[in-house]
């Protein structure tokens, strides 16, 4: 019986642990969707995740003080904005997982996955949302950096096979040296019937 009691202990240890881990966690949901983004907030706030939603690419750019230097690399013009730049990078918490709608006006769930991948923050992984199970854009944002590529609308299980790469995220950020982490195939096994399917 003290074996019993012991492995029950030590599993609800572990699932009190996953659940700390979670709350620290901090996701950037971007969907111009209104209802999308309602409905992708509380997925991850039930699932105990810190959220930030913003409803365009720009926004999104901004809060991960990526537009200022867009704009001030582009321009060369103004030097007050590479200081606010500077400050905006210092106010952002920490970003695990970027969750974006492909398709957006103005800035695409692409687009801010290509930005994302050439800066500062390439190694916070970005998933990429559509409603549209378009091969050829599946297999160009996967090529792109995507971590996943999900069909809405998002489901609860949609989002627990996302924790994996949060914890890839943890590790990347602790630890420098482990840079070549194994990206998920579009063809797993796991959770295929929420996978779009390629041919």
């Amino acid at each position: 019986m003290d074996l019993n009691s012991e492995a029950d202990e030590d599993i609800k240890n572990e699932q009190e642990q996953q659940e700390e881990e979670k709350q620290h966690f901090h996701v950037l949901a971007v969907d111009d969707s209104n209802i999308d983004r309602k409905l992708l907030e509380r997925l991850l706030t039930v699932s105990s995740y810190q959220v930030t939603c913003v409803d365009s690419g720009d926004k999104a750019l901004e809060y991960l003080g990526l537009l200022d230097i867009e704009e001030n690399e582009n321009s060369r013009t103004s030097i007050s904005s590479s200081s606010s730049s500077k400050s905006s990078q210092k106010e952002v918490s920490k970003v695990n997982l970027i969750m974006t709608d492909y398709s957006m006006p103005g800035i695409t769930g692409y687009d801010l996955l290509k930005r994302v991948k050439r800066s500062s923050w390439k190694d916070v992984p970005v998933v990429v949302m559509s409603s549209e199970n378009i091969p050829s854009r599946i297999n160009m944002c996967l090529e792109g950096g995507a971590e996943e590529f999900l069909l809405k609308p998002v489901k609860l299980a949609d989002l627990r096979k996302l924790h994996s790469h949060l914890l890839n995220t943890t590790n990347i950020n602790d630890s420098k040296e482990n840079k070549n982490t194994k990206k998920r195939k579009a063809t797993s096994p796991e959770h295929s019937d929420r996978r779009p399917r390629i041919q």
